[in-house]
């Protein structure tokens, strides 16, 4: 018995203390420490474990004050008397005796039941590790449970799926008007995660909807506290882990791409206008195959080749599409920079020409920048002055490495294999 009351003391003191950490610990067994509990309870296999539990951790000193934590010891020290083998056997090792996978099922179920009730009262954010324990645990077991079993229905992974969307309703619902990592929102996601695990194992994406709602209401409580306390949190993701935001994300794309609502998802907009910005160009292939060359390929060839006049054009003829999307502002007054740049650098290609390789560091003269800068955007009144005004902005901001030699207007450039014009995101990233 000493081993049974020392790990019995243990969660009493985390629970006392609300010790998260020390708390999921006693309850994630090691083989060593499972034998050990096995053994003293099988010493007296018919012993009321929720009386016993009751004396070893009482009521009257409990911080919450509540038998429901009583309730989930009791229980999960029955199933590790009568069903743990089944999760803590060696893989590679046969049970003594044949196992009822599916009693085992539903007497962790009951546990993962205990877990989440006592989760339900309140003050109870810090037992939050130790419910996504349990939660976790719950659909590993349901899947190896109906794949061991041969069960076509699945109906163990149904039952845990309906058991954790409960759960993520109850803590999308909490309207506390505090900081999510010190409500029950900050469970929404973990358990948003397995539901959804356990619903794409089910091939049920439409029941995802449920569990999508309770996030989304988190997530919207999040974001009016942040508002109204002056906090910086636009998503209302702050107090997820960045496990569980990817994890999340990765779900709700699979489901948009499930739903055939490529919209919804539709990343790839945004990210190709941000792409541009850096001087990335998208291949003509990846535009095709997401239908956005009407938009993205006539930019994306006249950016490339510092058709200033064009390039601008092209964007105003979908200004209303870019600007549906929050784009048009911000590609307009971006890609300014890249036109001049990426203008200046094709002069200096054609300028050199075949000329054969010198130690020099490579030049270019101002008035040849001119010429093509007149053509590029249709503008007769630009002058010297300006595109000399426009270089020495670009070698301040880094986007051409050199100097300008004035009495001789000319542009003398960084020797190297960028020729003076690194890459536009080398600019930003060094930022």
């Amino acid at each position: 018995m000493a081993a049974l009351q020392q790990h019995v003391a243990s969660i009493k003191n985390a629970y006392y203390t609300q010790d998260s950490r020390s708390l999921l610990a006693a309850f994630r067994l090691d083989p060593t420490i499972f034998s050990a509990l096995r053994a003293d309870l099988n010493k007296d296999p018919r012993r009321d474990l929720s009386t016993w539990v009751l004396n070893q951790i009482p009521v009257s000193a409990a911080p919450t004050d509540s038998d429901r934590f009583q309730t989930l010891v009791s229980d999960f020290l029955s199933y590790i008397r009568d069903h743990a083998p089944l999760q803590y056997a060696s893989p590679t090792s046969e049970p003594p005796y044949p196992t009822d996978w599916e009693r085992a099922y539903d007497a962790w179920a009951l546990v993962y039941s205990r877990a989440s009730t006592f989760f339900s009262l309140p003050d109870t954010t810090w037992f939050i590790p130790t419910l996504r324990f349990f939660a976790s645990s719950l659909v590993t077991l349901a899947m190896a449970v109906d794949q061991r079993t041969d069960a076509v229905q699945k109906r163990k992974t149904t039952d845990a799926a309906g058991r954790l969307s409960k759960a993520a309703g109850m803590a999308g619902n909490d309207r506390s008007q505090a900081l999510g990592s010190e409500t029950k929102r900050a469970a929404v996601l973990m358990l948003a995660n397995l539901s959804f695990k356990a619903y794409f194992k089910l091939n049920n994406t439409r029941l995802c909807e449920t569990v999508l709602g309770s996030v989304e209401n988190a997530l919207k409580v999040n974001r009016t506290y942040a508002r109204n306390s002056g906090i910086n949190d636009e998503s209302g993701e702050q107090c997820y882990s960045k496990a569980d935001r990817v994890t999340y994300r990765y779900y709700l794309g699979r489901l948009r791409l499930f739903q055939h609502n490529i919209r919804a998802r539709a990343i790839l907009i945004p990210l190709v206008a941000t792409y541009l910005i850096l001087g990335r160009y998208p291949s003509p292939a990846l535009l095709d195959a997401a239908n956005l060359s009407p938009v993205y390929a006539g930019l994306t060839h006249y950016l490339k080749t510092g058709q200033a006049a064009s390039a601008l054009d092209e964007l105003d003829q979908h200004m209303d599409w870019f600007r549906v999307r929050g784009l048009y502002l911000i590609l307009r007054e971006k890609l300014q920079i890249s036109l001049w740049r990426n203008l200046a650098r094709k002069c200096l290609l054609l300028s050199q020409g075949s000329s054969p390789a010198t130690s020099a560091p490579p030049t270019m003269r101002l008035d040849v920048l001119l010429a093509a800068a007149r053509v590029a955007w249709r503008d007769d009144s630009l002058q010297l002055e300006d595109v000399e005004a426009i270089v020495a902005s670009m070698i301040d901001q880094g986007f051409i490495k050199g100097y300008v030699l004035h009495s001789k207007g000319v542009l003398v450039l960084q020797k190297g294999p960028h020729m003076g014009f690194p890459p536009i995101w080398s600019v930003f990233d060094a930022r």
